[in-house]
C-alpha cells in the first residue's frame, strides 16, 4: 500500500514539519533585541560628529570616516539654486511643448490644404476627360 498517494502525503507532512521549524526559527530571529545604552550613546556620538563635519564642510553626499573606524554616509541639504533650476527646466518644457503643439497644428492645416487641392485637381481632371470624350478624343487610362 505504498502507492504514489501515500508517498505524496508523507512528503507534505515532512514539508509541513520543515516549514514549522523554519517559521519557529524565523520568529526567534525576528524577536526584539534591546540595545545597550553604550551602543546607543556611541551611535549618537558618531551622528553628531558627522553632522558637525557636514555643516563645517558645507554639505555634499560623501562617506565620512572617523578616527575610531566608524563610517557614516552624509546626504547634502538641497541647494538654494535647485529651485531656480527646476523652474527653468519647467519653463523650457512649457515653451518646447507650445512649439511642438504649434508645429502639429500647422502640419494638420497643411495636410487638410493638400487633400483639398488633390480633390479639386481630381474633379477638374475628371471634367476635362468627360469634355474630351464628348468631342471624340479618347485618352487611354493606364
Amino acid at each position: 500500500m505504498n502507492g504514489p498517494e501515500e508517498r505524496e502525503e508523507m512528503r507534505f507532512e515532512s514539508e509541513d514539519a520543515g516549514m514549522k521549524e523554519f517559521e519557529r526559527a524565523l520568529s526567534r530571529a525576528m524577536q526584539r533585541v534591546e540595545v545597550r545604552a553604550e551602543t546607543t550613546a556611541k551611535f549618537l556620538a558618531l551622528a553628531e560628529e558627522a553632522e558637525r563635519q557636514r555643516v563645517h564642510a558645507g554639505g555634499g553626499f560623501r562617506l565620512i570616516k572617523f578616527s575610531n573606524a566608524g563610517r557614516v554616509f552624509a546626504m547634502p541639504r538641497p541647494r538654494a539654486w535647485m529651485g531656480g533650476a527646476i523652474a527653468a527646466v519647467l519653463a523650457l518644457g512649457c515653451f518646447a511643448g507650445a512649439h511642438i503643439h504649434e508645429q502639429h497644428e500647422r502640419k494638420v492645416i497643411a495636410q487638410q490644404q493638400f487633400e483639398t487641392a488633390e480633390r479639386i485637381t481630381d474633379e477638374t481632371l475628371a471634367r476635362t476627360r468627360e469634355e474630351l470624350e464628348q468631342r471624340g478624343i479618347n485618352i487611354d487610362q493606364q
